[in-house]
């Protein structure tokens, strides 16, 4: 798990000494009201009565899961709200509000500023279930997770603490004098959460003074190809040449009408994948190897970069490419590649071995998530996008191509047969302003090669405004000039974030 950067959160410090926490005229109280200790032990979780709907006259709510830290916390003190995003919070509670590996982000801010630090769970996510989340999951019911609703929560939640609890007994953390109107609450946000960070402080500055919009991707589109030139763009150059044309060679082979051929390469990337380091050996049969589809074979290809985002270059993708290029450590590498001088069947079979070789088996991974899983999907199927295709016109692509925006469709309407748009409603997303968004007290960080990066305010895709960061903090309330933004990209860094948004995922 990626800490959010140390650096970052200096200039997160140095800009809330310069703004909101201390000169400029954010709600602050005249005279804070001093009101006894609430025990809001750092292990426990609370809940808060929701409404489902925001914005109609529905009564029904439902459970929404919060945990609170308020061991710095002083009268007058300052929110900070780590958002969790499109997962179950529960496993990042012990990291972000107990200081299981030390001062997380949030709690080096409460510790500085005597703050109150608050995990907050995001709806369909954890226990925070308005329905439960299965196949069984209707339309009607699914028409609650959407974009402005899950914004309005945090709005609720904010407005819900304070002085109309302090008689109440059950109220916990709500009790607490940090309504909005006198304490300045701070949004903080990885990947999603990040968007989530950015939006609220333009949909809602009464409520959110100011926030942290880590790697995040601001401007949604369908067509997200860009996701896998980033981690190309990380890679030596002798392994992105050999990628790119094994991925080409495999693609062209899959696509033609030499049978044996294709059967061979689905032969040769299934024992791949099923081997393991030290030669250990898998056999598939030649017509056992057959039967799988196109898509699923060309995707072992991308095995590799199953944990690129998490875990960056240098823990995934290095090893990988040594393998490539040295042949197992057999040979020296060379600059140009092992295509370009003995051909592209050598680079395919070197690529087998060094899928082989890895053992991605000793990863760290979380454990699968079907509530996540499903929720996620119909987020990015109804609003959001991002369906990471393969694109054949890229002379660059590493992705197979046999990902097409049509099979991320298809798979959308296959998992919610009923409720979905035609397409995702990106427009309901980029209303906020997109990669043009020009808030006022907000903190963009990125890795040089996130792939979330390419959605951001820091994309250099060609369609994209290509702005540049500054690292001069802008003056308190007031929008930096359109051309650039506030925040920094950190080199060599696949991501600033302390975790990273799903990617849009394709069964084959």
């Amino acid at each position: 798990m990626v800490r959010l950067p140390h650096l970052a959160v200096h200039f997160v410090l140095v800009a809330l000494s310069l703004c909101s926490l201390a000169k400029c005229t954010a709600p602050r109280p005249g005279f804070q009201e001093i009101l006894p200790r609430v025990d809001t032990s750092p292990g426990e979780s609370h809940f808060i009565d929701i409404p489902l709907d925001h914005f109609s006259n529905s009564t029904q709510t439902f459970k929404n899961r919060f945990w609170v830290n308020d061991t710095y916390f002083e009268p007058g003190g300052p929110v900070f709200l780590f958002d969790s995003g499109e997962q179950d919070a529960a496993p990042l509670h012990p990291y972000y509000l107990q200081e299981y590996h030390g001062l997380s982000a949030v709690m080096r801010l409460a510790k500085r500023y005597k703050g109150l630090a608050i995990l907050w769970e995001h709806r369909f996510y954890g226990d925070s279930l308005p329905f439960p989340v299965n196949r069984n999951t209707t339309a009607d019911q699914w028409r609650f997770l959407n974009t402005e609703q899950a914004l309005e929560d945090v709005i609720f939640f904010a407005n819900s603490f304070g002085s109309s609890h302090r008689n109440d007994s059950s109220a916990g953390p709500l009790a607490l004098s940090v309504h909005p109107s006198t304490t300045p609450w701070v949004f903080l946000g990885g990947s999603y959460p990040g968007v989530r960070a950015a939006f609220l402080r333009i949909r809602n500055p009464e409520t959110i003074f100011a926030s942290w919009a880590s790697s995040a991707p601001v401007h949604a589109q369908v067509d997200m190809a860009s996701y896998y030139m980033a981690a190309e763009r990380s890679l030596t150059r002798n392994c992105s040449a050999d990628w790119v044309a094994v991925t080409k060679y495999v693609d062209g082979a899959l696509k033609g009408n030499d049978q044996k051929l294709k059967d061979t390469i689905k032969q040769g990337l299934l024992n791949a994948r099923q081997s393991g380091p030290g030669g250990r050996s898998a056999s598939r049969s030649l017509e056992e190897s057959a039967q799988i589809s196109d898509l699923s074979a060309a995707s072992i290809l991308m095995d590799p970069l199953d944990f690129y985002q998490y875990y960056g270059f240098a823990a995934t993708l290095l090893p990988f490419c040594n393998l490539l290029e040295t042949r197992n450590l057999t040979a020296d590498p060379l600059e140009g590649g092992l295509a370009s001088r003995f051909g592209v069947e050598t680079a395919f079979r070197a690529f087998l071995v060094a899928i082989a070789e890895l053992d991605y088996d000793s990863i760290p991974r979380g454990a699968d998530d079907p509530v996540t899983d499903r929720s996620w999907m119909w987020q990015y199927c109804s609003e959001y996008g991002f369906y990471q295709r393969g694109d054949a016109t890229n002379p660059l692509s590493i992705q197979t191509s046999l990902r097409s925006l049509e099979l991320f469709q298809e798979q959308c309407n296959s998992a919610f047969p009923q409720g979905l748009p035609a397409s995702p409603q990106v427009e309901n997303v980029n209303k906020y302003g997109g990669w043009d968004m020009n808030p006022s007290n907000v903190l963009f960080t990125n890795g040089e090669f996130d792939p979330w990066r390419t959605q951001g305010l820091a994309s250099i895709e060609v369609n994209s405004p290509q702005r540049t960061p500054s690292v001069s903090i802008p003056q308190c309330n007031v929008a930096p000039p359109n051309s650039s933004f506030f925040g920094l990209t950190y080199a060599n860094m696949s991501a600033s974030t302390a975790r990273s948004p799903r990617s849009s995922s394709l069964r084959g």
